[in-house]
């Protein structure tokens, strides 16, 4: 009786292991579907001194939190009122939160790798980008452009600076090429930031600016209605709604019935 009992649990660990497999193997089947289904779906950029999870949930001037908060998230999605929009925070890896370190720009091109890979693997159309994740988030933007990276389709930029030198010059590059194709972008800055505006000069008259008073942090909740759902606006959508109440036409701007 005791071999047959040794027998049973055995089987049944078996069993139990197999399962596991199973499930495990399902969920990240769908966990990658999800991703590649989505063609509303942004990739995070935090900045230095912090991680992807903190960025997200912090309410600080280093955090998305308030910025996340304006995107709309509704349960009544359907015929009239858009799809909600999906994001994917990054982390940079490393023990200080930083992109790169020194002037030289030491560990950067491994960041810009790993940023369009990650565009890749979520089928991501949009790019957000805090700080040095901003200037990131440029650099990424503007490989675009000049099709020498992954398509995108719009990058929204809260204080990004200028690269260090050997990338400030792919973004003098985009400014002077005439035959670059557009990447739509978003420059939310303060008013007194020149270092931004200058990042934001490089990408033409496409480029798009909404200043605020919160200096280097990134902007609050009424981003989203000030720009109108700017990354619904800028990949066609043809309206566009808040948390709450109908959803207006982008050209007419009445309420979509």
């Amino acid at each position: 009786p005791s071999r047959i009992t040794h027998r049973w649990r055995s089987m049944l660990r078996c069993l139990l292991v197999c399962l596991a497999a199973n499930a495990a193997a399902a969920m990240s089947i769908g966990a990658a579907s999800i991703g590649a289904e989505s063609s509303r779906r942004m990739l995070l950029l935090h900045g230095s001194g912090t991680s992807a999870g903190a960025f997200v949930n912090s309410p600080t001037a280093s955090g998305a939190k308030r910025f996340l908060a304006g995107v709309p998230r509704r349960a009544d999605a359907g015929a009239s009122i858009p799809p909600n929009w999906q994001y994917h925070a990054l982390d940079a890896g490393t023990d200080d939160g930083s992109w790169w370190t020194g002037d030289d720009g030491k560990g950067l091109e491994k960041s810009v790798a790993s940023v369009e890979r990650a565009l890749v693997e979520q089928a991501a159309v949009g790019i957000v980008g805090h700080e040095q994740g901003a200037t990131l988030a440029a650099i990424v933007a503007a490989r675009s452009a000049l099709g020498e990276g992954p398509r995108i389709k719009f990058a929204v930029l809260c204080g990004a600076a200028m690269p260090p030198p050997p990338h400030a010059a792919l973004l003098h590059r985009l400014r002077d090429d005439s035959a670059a194709g557009a990447v739509q972008t978003l420059h939310c800055i303060s008013p007194t930031d020149a270092d931004s505006a200058a990042v934001a000069a490089c990408f033409g008259q496409e480029a798009e600016t909404l200043f605020h008073d919160g200096g280097g942090a990134m902007p609050g909740p009424g981003w989203w209605e000030e720009t109108r759902g700017y990354p619904e606006r800028v990949t066609g959508g043809r309206f566009w709604c808040t948390q709450v109440g109908p959803a207006r036409y982008y050209a007419t701007g009445n309420m979509v019935m």
